[in-house]
C-alpha cells in the first residue's frame, strides 16, 4: 500500500495543532519612527549620522532608548523621550577612553553603551541586559540590568 506524502504532511500538521498549541499573539505594530529616530532593534547606531535618537518598539509605541548628541549640533532636550511627560532621570556613564571599531560585534543582549544613554526607567526595556564601551583595549562592561529591570552602572 502506497501512502501519499502529503497525506503524511497533512496528517502530521492536523496532529500538531491538536496538541494544544497556544495561539502566536499577534505583534503590535509601532507605525512610523520620530522623526531623526532610528530603531535600535533593526541595527539602528549612533554611528549613523542620520539617527539623533534611537528608538525600541515596545507594546506597540515608540520608545526613545539612546540620544544621539553630535559635538556642533544642537543637543536634544533631556525632557524628549522616556517617562511620562516627557521628563526623565538620564543614565550618565563614563565614557572616558571611548575607541571606534571593536571586535566582535556585540550580540543581543549585550548592547553599546549609547544603548544605556537614556531615562533610567526605560534603559532596560531595550531587552538589553549588559552595556559595553568600546575601549582601545576592547568591550569593557559599563551598565547592566537586573532582574527587576533596573540599571546599574559599573564604576
Amino acid at each position: 500500500m502506497k501512502i501519499s506524502l502529503s497525506f503524511i504532511a497533512g496528517a502530521a500538521l492536523a496532529a500538531v495543532a491538536s496538541a494544544g498549541c497556544d495561539p502566536i499573539a499577534e505583534p503590535q505594530l509601532c507605525g512610523e519612527i520620530p522623526e531623526g529616530g532610528c530603531p535600535v532593534g533593526r541595527g539602528g547606531s549612533c554611528d549613523d549620522a542620520a539617527c539623533r535618537a534611537l528608538h525600541d518598539c515596545l507594546d506597540g509605541a515608540w520608545t526613545e532608548v539612546a540620544r544621539c548628541d553630535r559635538p556642533g549640533e544642537p543637543a536634544l532636550d533631556a525632557g524628549d523621550g522616556g517617562g511620562a511627560g516627557g521628563a526623565c532621570e538620564s543614565v550618565t556613564l563614563d565614557r572616558s577612553g571611548e575607541a571606534r571599531g571593536c571586535t566582535p560585534a556585540l550580540q543581543h543582549p549585550d548592547c553599546p553603551a549609547e544603548a544605556a544613554e537614556t531615562c533610567v526607567d526605560a534603559a532596560c526595556s531595550t531587552g538589553c541586559i549588559d552595556f559595553f564601551l568600546c575601549t582601545e583595549e576592547g568591550w569593557r562592561g559599563v551598565a547592566t540590568c537586573d532582574e527587576q529591570g533596573r540599571i546599574t552602572v559599573i564604576p
